[in-house]
């Protein structure tokens, strides 16, 4: 089968680890159409190049780039369909993004026995002006199946007038060679971490609840030190917070890093936190430092905003979100209890090999391709 694979996730080449293990596939024959640059929170990334491709990768020139609603290819998506054939096209953009609606008219032109299918993350409840109302209407009538990151965005599809199938599966899977236990005493040596230490990974936002997890850790014995890696308007917040709390010597922060030395750092973490708060216009959508950090062998705290429960399951702890004294509480049954560290670690570790790797995620999104083309 010919599958054209579309979306601006994968100008980064860590995360087309899913995308090769598709390929490994004998019956699919891949093709990768990404923008060739795309602003993010941080920066502008540029494509990155694919050494050794084991599918054929066209980085191309968008219009509107940096817009996930907006952006279209052009001017050479039209071709790519036409001389590809594909029998499946999966775009990794939400029901009213133009770049769908451009690989199904093309589809419609060129390549009018292909399936089409697409991906999206959003998990509140939402108005459209009337002309995105059509164009969303047009694309869900033209959609065979869809893929939702977690459980709300299926049931904001099956609001929206979605009814055909969709499976709840994460965009990327983990890479289990680069996230996985590390020695990293040096790293720790020069972060001056010496003592117990707890953890986050992202965004210095307030809607990533950081401001909960600095008051919950100053609860805990004073070996303890925290650790944060990530950049973010909060930074000068947390740095007064904590002088105010006495703990300036025991807060470790670190701008973000490559996503490579992410494994690293949260080998350094005795405990992970994921302390997000929902908001009228956010809501945790997954949460991947998680599964990162299992993969890792890290155990995990999450909150209860939307998809983190489903993330962790059985495999970590749940606080109230926004509850401090409950994060304080969680937070002290790990430092007290040795044991039930390496419980969730364990549990962790089975849950990332049975849920999230690269490998299984791939296998997922072939059997979806299978289904469709054999009814």
């Amino acid at each position: 089968m010919r599958v054209l694979y579309i979306g601006h996730t994968y100008i980064v080449t860590v995360n087309r680890q899913k995308l090769r293990e598709l390929a490994r596939f004998d019956d699919i024959e891949l093709m990768l159409v990404v923008p060739k640059k795309w602003p993010d929170y941080l920066k502008t990334q540029y494509v990155q190049p694919e050494d050794n491709p084991s599918f054929a990768f066209y980085p191309t020139a968008t219009l509107f780039h940096g817009s996930e609603t907006l952006y279209i290819y052009f001017p050479n998506l039209g071709l790519y369909v036409r001389r590809f054939q594909p029998d499946i096209i999966h775009v990794e953009q939400g029901p009213y993004a133009l770049a769908y609606t451009q690989a199904i008219i093309n589809k419609k032109l060129f390549a009018p026995q292909a399936k089409c299918l697409f991906f999206t993350w959003w998990n509140l409840p939402y108005t459209l002006k009337p002309y995105w109302r059509a164009v969303e209407k047009f694309n869900l009538r033209h959609t065979d199946y869809a893929i939702t990151g977690n459980n709300d965005a299926r049931q904001i599809l099956r609001m929206r007038g979605f009814n055909g199938p969709v499976k709840v599966l994460p965009q990327l899977g983990v890479d289990t060679n680069l996230f996985r236990r590390l020695d990293v005493t040096g790293l720790k040596q020069t972060l001056g971490l010496t003592g117990f230490t707890v953890g986050f990974v992202g965004r210095l936002v307030p809607e990533k609840g950081l401001v909960t997890l600095v008051e919950a850790f100053a609860q805990l014995p004073p070996d303890c030190h925290l650790l944060l890696v990530g950049r973010g308007e909060l930074k000068s917040h947390l740095l007064a917070m904590a002088a105010n709390l006495g703990l300036a010597d025991r807060l470790h922060l670190v701008d973000t890093v490559p996503h490579t030395d992410v494994p690293l750092y949260l080998n350094c973490m005795d405990i992970m936190v994921l302390p997000s708060l929902t908001t009228p216009t956010w809501a945790e959508q997954f949460g991947h430092v998680l599964i990162e950090a299992m993969a890792c062998q890290t155990p995990v705290i999450g909150s209860s905003s939307a998809e983190i429960p489903n993330v962790i399951g059985e495999a970590g702890l749940i606080f109230a979100e926004g509850n401090v004294k409950d994060l304080a509480a969680k937070l002290r049954q790990l430092y007290d209890n040795p044991q039930l560290r390496v419980e969730l670690v364990q549990r962790g570790l089975r849950r990332v090999q049975d849920n999230f790797t690269d490998r299984r995620l791939a296998k997922e999104i072939y059997q979806i391709y299978r289904e469709l083309l054999t009814g």
